[in-house]
This record gives structure tokens, sequence and C-alpha cells, in this order.
């Protein structure tokens, strides 16, 4: 019987998310696997090396000292759920009725991993902290090299804020200080905001615009825009948010298990009924600002 059950599970918790510009917690570049064996990470924020040096033929070479700091712990979080199918139901199937609650088991399943990844945004600008102790998108990222920077933008999405949100990335300093010209390869939007962000970088000439001019995000940088339903209003975050993030951004996934299902037959109940579990262990988190700047849309 469980066999039959997770035919029908798993053709459903992994439905085909190729869909153009569609992002999920399972969006490799968007979200970066963390594999872990225990029920708790711990890492610490590097400072690497700074500029090499101009140095004579003679002269004693200089030397960098890497250090780390702003250590932090995440911890592995469970999502369970079960469903109970009594053996009558299972045994007649009546119009399907246990393969459609197992179909909706198994959504409720990529919806929950797909709501709590997509929380780090919606958070990013009040709770979601990185681990200097601010949150993901500030204007007051103290750097372990001494000063601050910020990787917050203002104003809503437009061919002006989102050149502004480039140049940042581009002169965004690292924890040493130096600036490592980052280039964007996402721009994360709500729903809401999907189909101008398209028009916005992928218009053959200037969106919006009558000046004949080419589209320089698209000519020249040719970031992918994605979304996700779970960024907008509707599941608690905001409809003018938007985020640009380079390749070495620290947006992470720490998975300690995927998902796994369990049955306990009719017989070990008292009322003929079976029991069918699942659940899975994994956090999302982001330990650096760097690679990675926002706006609220305001």
């Amino acid at each position: 019987m469980q066999t039959e059950l997770d035919d029908v599970f798993f053709q459903t918790f992994e439905y085909d998310s190729s869909s153009p510009g569609i992002a999920t917690a399972q969006s490799g570049d968007l979200f970066k696997v963390v594999p872990t064996t225990h029920a708790a990470y711990i890492g610490e924020v590097n400072k690497g090396t700074g500029l090499w040096k101009l140095t004579g033929e003679t002269q004693t070479i200089s030397q960098s000292t890497p250090s780390v700091r702003n250590k932090y712990t995440i911890y592995v979080n469970d999502f369970t759920d079960s469903i109970a199918l009594s053996k009558d139901l299972f045994d007649d199937n009546m119009h399907g009725v246990w393969s459609e609650d197992v179909k909706q088991f198994a959504l409720m399943a990529r919806i929950t991993q797909d709501d709590q990844a997509f929380a780090l945004f919606r958070n990013a600008f009040t709770t979601t902290l990185t681990a200097d102790g601010v949150a993901f998108f500030s204007a007051s990222h103290v750097l372990i090299g001494g000063g601050t920077t910020s990787n917050l933008i203002t104003g809503a999405l437009s061919d002006t804020t989102l050149n502004n949100g480039i140049v940042s990335l581009r002169e965004q300093k690292n924890q040493a200080g130096v600036i490592l010209g980052g280039v964007p390869t996402i721009l994360l939007v709500p729903s809401k905001l999907f189909k101008y962000a398209l028009q916005l970088t992928d218009s053959a000439l200037v969106a919006d615009s009558a000046n004949n001019a080419i589209n320089v995000y698209r000519s020249s940088y040719g970031f992918k825009v994605m979304s996700s339903p779970y960024l907008g209003a509707a599941a608690g975050g905001s409809d003018t948010a938007w985020f640009l993030l380079t390749p070495n951004h620290s947006v992470s996934r720490l998975v300690r298990q995927g998902v796994q299902t369990a049955l306990t037959p009719w017989q070990y109940s008292n009322n003929r009924t079976y029991n069918y579990q699942g659940n899975f262990r994994e956090s999302v988190f982001v330990p650096d600002y760097s690679g990675a700047v926002a706006s609220l849309g305001t």
C-alpha cells in the first residue's frame, strides 16, 4: 500500500517547476544547498585577504591576515504532517478520493517548503538577520575590516532604480573593504511585478519609452527575472519589493533530510485506519550581505 501512496505522493511533490521565471525553494541558483548530517550548523563570516601590494625587486613581500568573525548557529527545522485513510476508503477508492487526498497532502508539503524558504526574503528588511546582527538588507552592515556598508536601495522598480542597484552591486565592498565588481544574475520580484520586470529587462528597446535606444539590461547583463507568489502581500510580504543578486550571494538552504514518508497499517489502529505521514528537515539562512541588494519599492 505504501508504494501506491508514494507513487501518487512523489509524482505531485516533484512536479515540474521549469516554467520560465518560476522560483521555488529548489531553485539552486537562488538557494544554495548546504547538506548537513547534524541538527545544527555552525559557521563564521570570513574576511579574506586585501589587494595585492606593489613590491620592489628586493622588498619584503607584504602579508595579508584573513580573519573570521560573526559566528552563527542555524538549527534545522522539522516539518511534519499526516493523513488518515480508512481501510474501506482505500479498498474502494470511490471516484479516486484517496488519490486526490494524497495529491493534496503532497502539494501542501511542496508549498510548505516554498513558503518557509521565501520567508527569508519576505522578512529580509526586518527580521531576517545576517551574522552581523542586522537585517539582510540594511544601510548599516558593519565590516569586519572596519567601517560600514549598505546593500539597501530606495525606490520602486524602474529603469533608474534598477541601474542604481546594478551600480551598487558593482561597487559593493567585501568584509575586507575591497570592491568586488559583482554582476547581477537574478532579479527576484513578487508576482505583481513580474510582467513589468520582464518588460523592463527583456524589451528589444528601452521599455516604456519612445527613444530608439537599445535595452542595456537585455544586451549587456542578461540576468534572469524570477518570481514567486510567496513574496507578495498575499503571502505576508510586499508587492513592491525587488531583489538583485550576483552568483556569490550567500542565501542558503540547509538540508538535513528530504521528504520521507511512512505508513502505519490499519491493523495497528482501533478504528481500521491507515496513518500516512511525512516529514522533511531543512532551514534557510543568509550569513552575509554580500552579493545582494534590494529595495522595499518605496
